[in-house]
């Protein structure tokens, strides 16, 4: 596949980033098309993607996964196929089905939280998809540039307006089950973070009733 791969790093600290440049060089120097990209911790995640995909405004697909590594680069790669089955004017999303084929390991309290979190999205937005928040994701160039101008939420509730939108936007839209291994260190503390997505999540539905989101 022709894939440009970027790196939007959005807090490492100075060793960190080295580390990362040393990993970005000797990729290069095997072959592959890649970038890295520093942004400030300010950008959060959702910034941090779109700024990355803002940089390509002529790319037929855009896609994301998360650093840690939870989902592996071959379910990535497989994501990417079946997004590009779908055709143009699509949207693929990886989803955490624990399946005989596609393990999902995570701690009990994550479990409990991505339920509550699934729960509270379909009661207050009426989105009403298996996993609005894997870090894996893959739309169409064409399909994000018709809704971009209206995507306001640039943390980790960035998913849901994403979503929401795509869906309105009635294209063609599929969830794919991948294997998913909860890392240690992740940057999502629901004790600190729930608030804030909470209040996301009501801007989100803030929007919706006020007609933000008609496409």
């Amino acid at each position: 596949m022709p894939i440009h791969l970027v790196i939007a790093d959005d807090g490492s600290t100075e060793s960190e980033f080295s580390q990362l440049q040393l990993i970005v060089e000797t990729v290069q120097a095997a072959g592959q098309s890649v970038d890295l990209l520093r942004l400030t911790p300010r950008s959060r995640k959702g910034g941090a993607i779109y700024l990355a995909w803002d940089r390509f405004p002529n790319a037929d697909w855009l896609a994301f996964a998360d650093a840690d590594g939870a989902a592996s680069g071959y379910s990535i790669v497989r994501l990417i196929d079946q997004a590009m089955k779908n055709g143009p004017n699509s949207c693929t999303v990886g989803v955490r089905r624990n399946t005989a084929e596609t393990k999902v390991q995570r701690t009990f309290g994550r479990y409990c939280g991505f339920h509550l979190f699934r729960f509270l999205v379909r009661c207050l937005i009426g989105l009403k998809l298996e996993d609005t928040q894997c870090g894996a994701k893959v739309i169409s160039g064409s399909l994000y540039r018709r809704i971009q101008d209206k995507l306001s939420e640039r943390g980790f509730i960035f998913d849901v307006e994403l979503l929401l939108l795509i869906q309105r936007s009635h294209a063609n839209f599929s969830e794919y089950p991948i294997p998913w291994t909860e890392k240690q260190g992740g940057r999502v503390h629901p004790a600190c973070d729930v608030w804030g997505m909470l209040a996301g999540l009501w801007r989100i539905r803030q929007r919706l009733h006020s007609g933000r989101y008609k496409l």
